[in-house]
């Protein structure tokens, strides 16, 4: 038999064996490799799998009876959870609202239950999952670079002119596709991290380019600030390498803005006048960054817990509450554009929806996890490796100083869930060893 026949055979034999495992598990592995898909498709494709999901995990649990956590030592923390969020409900400014949200809240635990199970008991599970998360991101940036150099992409969806081009790629009139490629880029890493560093380095260099070109300045921020952290952190590459793969990437930054320069007009011009920071006859001129919408927004959710201190004004409700009169009087000549349906950082919109004490617990938990990632990476050789990928998107997704999604929203629930899920796990594996 010929060689590559061996291979191809062999492909196949590994290709049923996971079949085979999937069945085992009612494909609940699949439904969640399913994910990034639905998030491109939409908010009820993520809805439809993460009830997919939810249901299949419980027959999981139900089948092979198996208990994922020590239920004496979690009962306290989940009753004071959901005892929480029942009186943020009944006290909410909108309490139809809170509650529907509620609900979707307790989505995401399964989700995260799931994704936990699936990591101890499915073989592989991390490094097929990433896997294929890097084949999806291959075919958006591919479909997005169509966009850009020719107008339209794959599924007919036009760029937008507006404020620069901004492309969408198969996301279509949400722009939102430099957003969705920064997050999952770093996840997909756990499966190039075992093949040739020059793999890596170049579709880190394919990444911060796509997200450059879409324009979307929070996500290019973030997505470079957090590859920084990983190329600091990454035992993969000794100071050397490190060093040539910074100016490598500073020099291409710099050789795009150079060959388009509406993307300097873009990122530098117009961020520069809306912070305050220059002058010009630009719609984009403020004072400070307290004067643009953003500002606005940042300080509406300070206002709503100066009225709500304590338990906030109710899950999801931002929307409603900043609509009131009395959050005119905000310090920012955009006052009129405070609302929105949420506050675009989500330790605003927790300190604003549920209050100071729910505030105080989402720092604290912040911080004993960050505490526990640099633990593992200082202290646990055998996986510093996995511990620099997960405290680089653990950095992009709760830096405090940035504009954000919102925390509990259908499409950026997600990330944030498998971020925390990738967390638990690694702390389960090092309490084993």
């Amino acid at each position: 038999m010929p060689f590559s026949h061996c291979i191809a055979f062999l492909n196949i034999d590994f290709l049923m064996i996971k079949i085979n495992q999937a069945k085992n598990f009612f494909f609940l592995n699949w439904a969640i490799f399913l994910l990034p898909v639905s998030m491109i498709i939409g908010n009820a494709a993520i809805n439809i799998n993460c009830l997919l999901i939810s249901l299949l995990f419980l027959a999981n649990i139900f089948k092979k009876k198996i208990s994922l956590v020590n239920i004496n030592k979690i009962n306290i923390i989940f009753f004071l959870f959901f005892s929480f969020f029942l009186l943020n409900i009944y006290l909410s400014v909108n309490q139809k609202i809170s509650f529907f949200s509620f609900l979707g809240i307790i989505r995401y635990v399964f989700l995260l239950a799931a994704i936990l199970y699936c990591c101890k008991y499915i073989e592989s599970f991390i490094d097929l999952f990433s896997k294929i998360i890097l084949i999806i991101l291959i075919l958006v940036c591919l479909d997005t670079l169509l966009q850009f150099f020719t107008g339209v992409d794959i599924f007919g969806y036009e760029l937008l002119a507006a404020h620069g081009v901004r492309l969408s790629g198969p996301f279509g009139d949400e722009y939102i596709v430099g957003s969705f490629i920064s997050k999952f880029a770093l996840i997909s890493l756990f499966y190039l991290n075992k093949k040739k560093r020059t793999y890596e380095y170049l579709w880190i260099l394919i990444v911060i380019s796509i997200v450059i070109l879409s324009n979307e300045r929070a996500a290019s921020i973030m997505c470079l600030a957090s590859i920084i952290v990983y190329f600091i952190l990454t035992p993969r590459y000794n100071i050397k390498k490190k060093f040539l793969c910074f100016s490598g990437i500073i020099v291409f930054i710099m050789s795009l803005f150079t060959i388009n320069t509406q993307l300097k007009e873009h990122f530098i011009k117009r961020t520069s006048q809306q912070f305050g920071f220059s002058s010009g006859n630009t719609d984009y001129e403020r004072e400070s960054f307290l004067d643009s919408k953003w500002g606005a927004h940042f300080l509406t959710a300070i206002k709503i817990n100066k009225n709500y201190p304590f338990i906030g004004s109710g899950l999801h409700t931002y929307r409603i509450e900043c609509r009131e009169t009395k959050y005119e009087k905000i310090k920012s000549i955009q006052y009129k554009e405070r609302c929105n349906t949420h506050p675009h950082n989500i330790y605003l919109e927790v300190y604003s929806e549920l209050g100071t004490i729910f505030f105080i617990c989402f720092i604290l938990l912040h911080i004993y996890f960050t505490f526990k990632l640099f633990k593992i990476y200082f202290f646990n050789q055998d996986y510093k490796n996995e511990a620099s990928i997960i405290i680089s998107l653990y950095f992009m997704l709760f830096f405090p100083i940035q504009t954000t999604g919102a925390l509990f929203s259908t499409w950026n629930g997600v990330i944030y869930w498998v971020a925390i899920a990738l967390c638990l796990n690694l702390f389960t594996k090092v309490a084993k060893n």
